[in-house]
């Protein structure tokens, strides 16, 4: 069985539901300091209710891993931090100044994110399968999957999140649908460690679909 690179990066938006390239922009949210969760690029996310900041904008925490858990967006940035309570204008003003690869899990700041929050965006992801288990074949196009939590890298503040490829199916509240393999060079899809075009199917701003 030929095995793909191990290279784990959580969601990473790619296209849209049309199949044209993604270029949407990306909506900004808060992440406060006493959330005690670490985020990273490509981590999913979901709303809180009533956690929005002095400013307004709306609150953000990890999403969890399983059926029927819901996902608001997947994490591509991070615009930068401020004292915790101050709401910082400043930040939005767009100067240039990356911001941090990741949130760290203890942070005495308030933390604003980019996040992809389209319903109809498309993302590569890299399922979790190893020697243990069977990897996803084309079968699997047009079904439905959950996410399995990972752990980030702090390094290059990538995520760790994967495709479980454990229960695959047509169920509706499956996290995930399955749109087919990414057309890497050196991809093999039905080998170790596949790395396959999902869209977000538990979305909080659209409905759930059963798969095919």
């Amino acid at each position: 069985m030929s095995v793909n690179q191990n290279t784990p990066y959580g969601l990473q938006p790619v296209q849209r539901l049309d199949g044209a390239p993604w270029v949407d922009s990306l909506r900004v949210y808060f992440v406060p300091a006493a959330n005690t969760n670490a985020l990273y690029v490509g981590d999913p996310v979901l709303k809180v209710a009533g956690s929005a900041d002095t400013r307004g904008v709306n609150g953000v925490d990890i999403a969890a891993a399983g059926t029927a858990a819901q996902i608001t967006g997947v994490v591509c940035g991070f615009v930068g931090t401020c004292v915790a309570g101050t709401a910082n204008p400043s930040l939005f003003g767009l100067s240039g100044t990356p911001g941090n690869v990741y949130r760290p899990a203890s942070t005495g700041l308030d933390y604003y994110v980019l996040v992809n929050d389209d319903p109809e965006a498309q993302f590569y992801i890299q399922e979790n399968d190893t020697g243990a288990t069977t990897p996803l074949t084309v079968a699997a196009v047009g079904k439905n999957a959950n996410l399995i939590a990972g752990a980030g890298n702090v390094y290059t503040g990538w995520s760790g999140w994967m495709l479980n490829v454990t229960g695959v199916g047509t169920g509706a509240t499956l996290q995930l649908r399955i749109i087919g393999f990414a057309p890497e060079p050196t991809g093999n899809p039905g080998g170790l460690y596949g790395k396959v075009i999902v869209q977000i199917n538990t979305h909080t701003e659209l409905p759930h679909q059963a798969g095919i």
